[in-house]
C-alpha cells in the first residue's frame, strides 16, 4: 500500500465525541505513515467542528446524517461529494456497515476496516477484530492503522490543538468564563447523554461543586473568585438547573448552551474537569485540563483517558462494568462514591492544578 503514500486518503471517524478524540492517535500514526498523503476526515456535523484544522487532517468532509445526507438518497448524494475528491484509500474507524457501503459505493479503490457488521466484502482489506476486551480503544484504532502502515504505533495519546475564537469571548453567557479575570474555573459535567447508568448522583456534583469553590477560596487568596461552570449537552439543560439550584453557591449553567467550539474554549479556561465518564471528559483530557473522572458502568480500562492528567474515581462492585444505558438494579457502582473522595481527590490535585493555572493567567 505504500505506493499510494503521495496521493488522498479520506478518513470515516465515529460518530461520538468521545470515541472521536481516542481516534485521534490513530489519525497521527496515519498521518506519520503516510507523510506526503493528503488525509480528509468524514464526519457527521459536531465531530467535523471538533477535528476542523487539527495537526494532520487537511480537509473535513460534513456527513449531515439529519439533513442532506439522510437516508437512501442521502448516502447518494454524499457519495457524489466523495467520489469528487479521487480518494486513493478509505479508513474505516467506525464499525457500521453503512460506513463500508458508503466507501463502496463511492468507488474508492482501496477500503480498509475491520471485519464486522457483515461488511467484509464491502472492503477491499477487511481486517480481523483484535479481541477488545484486552485492548484499550485507542490502541484499537491504532491497530486499524498498522495494518497499513506496517509500521509499529506509536504510545501517543490523545491531543488536540487549542483554537481561539474571538468572537465567542463577546457573547453571553460566554464572555463570564472567558473575559473573567482572577476568576478561577472548576468545571462540572454531570450528564452523559449515553444513559442514566454512567450518571453520578446530582446531589453530589452539587455539594462537590460547593466544597471545591470553599476549599480552593480558602486556600488560595490570590483568585477574586472561585466559581463553577455546568457543562453538557443538549438535552441535559433541566440537569444543570436542577444541579445549580442545589448549589449554595452561584455557577454558571452552560448545559446544552455550547457549540462544539464554544465548549473548547470553556474548557481550556478550566483548573479542573469533575465529570462522568463522557465525550466532554475526553475531549478536557486531549486539551491537557486536568481530569477527575466518575466511572461506574463502564470500563476505564478499556475508553477511560490515558495520561497523567486524568485521576479515576471508582468502586469495585460485582456487576460492574455492565456496560448497560440504565442500571436495572440500585446503581450501587454511583451510589457507593462519596463527595468525600471526589473532594479529596480534585484536592489532591490542586497543588499542581493551580499552579499550572498561575502560570497560564500569569496571576500571582
Amino acid at each position: 500500500m505504500n505506493a499510494i503514500s503521495r496521493k488522498k486518503i479520506l478518513v470515516r471517524v465515529p460518530n461520538w465525541i468521545g470515541d472521536a478524540v481516542m481516534s485521534l492517535p490513530a489519525l497521527m500514526d496515519l498521518h506519520t505513515g503516510f507523510a506526503q498523503a493528503d488525509i480528509t476526515v468524514l464526519a457527521r456535523p459536531a465531530i467535523a467542528d471538533l477535528l476542523r484544522g487539527q495537526s494532520g487532517i487537511k480537509e473535513v468532509i460534513v456527513f449531515a446524517h439529519r439533513a442532506e445526507h439522510q437516508g437512501p438518497l442521502g448516502l447518494l448524494k454524499l457519495s457524489r461529494i466523495i467520489r469528487q475528491g479521487a480518494f486513493d484509500m478509505a479508513v474505516l474507524f467506525q464499525n457500521a456497515f453503512e460506513a463500508a457501503f458508503l466507501v463502496w459505493i463511492s468507488r474508492i479503490p482501496n477500503r480498509i476496516g475491520y471485519a464486522t457488521d457483515g461488511r467484509g466484502w464491502l472492503l477491499s482489506h477487511a481486517v480481523p477484530l483484535p479481541p477488545k476486551q484486552s485492548l484499550h480503544q485507542i490502541r484499537y484504532y491504532q491497530q486499524l492503522v498498522q495494518t497499513i502502515t506496517q509500521v509499529p504505533s506509536h504510545d501517543r495519546v490523545p491531543r488536540l490543538d487549542v483554537r481561539t475564537n474571538p468572537s465567542v469571548a463577546c457573547q453571553q453567557p460566554l464572555a463570564e468564563v472567558i473575559s473573567s479575570v482572577n476568576t478561577l474555573w472548576i468545571g462540572i459535567n454531570p450528564g452523559s447523554v449515553y444513559g442514566s447508568a454512567k450518571r453520578w448522583l446530582s446531589e453530589g456534583f452539587a455539594e462537590v461543586g460547593d466544597r471545591l469553590v470553599k476549599d480552593i477560596h480558602g486556600k488560595y487568596p490570590e483568585f477574586s473568585a472561585v466559581r463553577c461552570v455546568l457543562i453538557g449537552g443538549m438535552g441535559e439543560e433541566d440537569l444543570g438547573v436542577e444541579i445549580a439550584n442545589q448549589m449554595q453557591t452561584r455557577p454558571l449553567v452552560l448545559s446544552g448552551k455550547t457549540t462544539i467550539q464554544e465548549l473548547l474554549d470553556v474548557l481550556t479556561r478550566c483548573a479542573v474537569l469533575v465529570t462522568n465518564d463522557t465525550g466532554p471528559m475526553h475531549v478536557a483530557q486531549a486539551l491537557g485540563v486536568p481530569v477527575v473522572g466518575i466511572f461506574g458502568s463502564t470500563d476505564p480500562e478499556s475508553t477511560g483517558p490515558i495520561g497523567e492528567n486524568f485521576c479515576l474515581i471508582r468502586e469495585q462492585v460485582r456487576c460492574s462494568p455492565c456496560l448497560l444505558r440504565s442500571c436495572p438494579i440500585d446503581h450501587r457502582c454511583m451510589t457507593t462514591i462519596s463527595t468525600d473522595q471526589v473532594v479529596r481527590t480534585a484536592m489532591a490535585r490542586m497543588d499542581r492544578i493551580i499552579d499550572c493555572h498561575l502560570t497560564r493567567t500569569s496571576i500571582g
